[in-house]
């Protein structure tokens, strides 16, 4: 096993080779863990500099696959752990698919047979996914894409709701050829998840639901989102957008974590106010799940940010409660957008659920995970 002094050796020479060859990605590199050995639990300690080293290799690899792919990268280059910023959000290729009677617009990393399909949360775009995919790409068939009417998808002057959503993932994976997929939906993504889950069981081998709940709107939140959709046609998405941001995010992230704020604030504001009304209005209108938790039995994570306000940690621990065999995990300094806030922590236990599905039952993995092996 590695030494504390072989892993510093790594992390110098790894340092030095990306300083000589691609020092425009010394800006993106992570802060050196502490490196005064921890003498009552040294196996942390080694865990952290493996981690640290597993990140450089992580962001020289992501840089030259796409140099060698002639992807077109804006500069400067983001190392694919650090917090997004808007260069992060187009890392790879847009690709448009005619599905449901739309244009929807997606990525699509990696091989294997059963494929992980990300669905973002309202009123996000398929950006927010960014660090999962770069994670997964080297193991696994890795899926994100934009839901009707968001981002770069068209659809938005249809009427907008959950069930259809859940539709248009159906029609999606039959125009892939997918017949059966692993679901990962965060918040309106896990309400389409469970939906989707609810009426096409046979379709999903496993299931994960991230800051997300299965209530449908009590007669008081519906009336507060109807208020807003009426502030907003009156006058314009600006205030609530405002407003929304700042209460996804923990605390810290607003004061520490700028870029990653001002880089979700550009995907939020990016939506037209049409879209947000239309977003506001399926999301009233959608119906509970919950009473469908116990017919659920397909492998199921929850994952939930312990500070999230929009969807609270009592919400994934009630799914947890009612789900049978299902596995909560709980990331620490994250809100309501946990796989941006603690990428590592998110993707580590996506790592540790996915590794006893066998996704790639007819497809070689490419190589070893991009993800920093963190503890949790």
């Amino acid at each position: 096993m590695p030494t504390e002094k072989t892993w510093n050796e790594n992390i110098l020479r790894l340092t030095t080779e990306i300083r000589e060859k691609n020092p425009e990605l010394l800006t993106f590199l992570n802060e050196m863990p502490e490196t005064l050995p921890d003498k009552e639990k040294p196996s942390l300690h080694l865990k952290a500099l493996e981690a640290y080293y597993d990140s450089l290799v992580a962001l020289q690899q992501g840089y030259e696959d796409k140099h060698a792919n002639n992807v077109v990268i804006p500069s400067p280059i983001p190392d694919p752990f650090a917090e997004p910023v808007p260069e992060v959000l187009d890392a790879y290729p847009n690709i448009m698919l005619d599905v449901n009677d739309m244009r929807l617009s997606y990525n699509d990393v990696g091989t294997a047979s059963i494929p992980i399909v990300f669905l973002h949360g309202f009123p996000f775009d398929k950006s927010m996914w960014q660090a999962q995919l770069t994670c997964l790409k080297n193991t696994q068939r890795a899926i994100a894409y934009d839901i009707r009417g968001f981002g770069k998808s068209t659809g938005e002057k249809t009427h907008l709701s959950i069930p259809l959503f859940a539709t248009d993932l159906i029609a999606f994976m039959d125009e892939l050829k997918i017949k059966k997929a692993i679901l990962c939906g965060l918040s309106m993504g896990g309400f389409i998840a469970l939906n989707a889950i609810k009426r096409f069981p046979e379709r999903f081998e496993a299931l994960i639901l991230c800051d997300t709940q299965c209530i449908a709107d009590t007669p008081e939140v519906k009336k507060n989102r109807l208020t807003a959709i009426q502030q907003i046609n009156r006058d314009g998405a600006a205030t609530f957008n405002e407003k929304f941001v700042k209460s996804i995010f923990h605390p810290d992230s607003l004061t520490d974590k700028t870029a990653l704020v001002e880089g979700l604030r550009q995907v939020i504001f990016a939506n037209t106010k049409d879209i947000i009304t239309a977003g506001l209005t399926a999301l009233a209108e959608r119906s509970e799940t919950c009473s469908t938790l116990a017919a659920i039995r397909v492998p199921t994570l929850l994952i939930c940010g312990r500070a999230d306000k929009v969807t609270p940690l009592s919400e994934s621990e009630f799914m947890h409660a009612h789900i049978e065999g299902a596995h909560l995990k709980i990331i620490e300094n994250a809100g309501h957008v946990s796989n941006l806030e603690q990428p590592a922590a998110f993707n580590a236990h996506i790592m540790e659920f996915l590794a006893p599905i066998d996704t790639n039952k007819y497809v070689e993995p490419n190589s070893e995970p991009l993800c920093p092996k963190v503890e949790v």
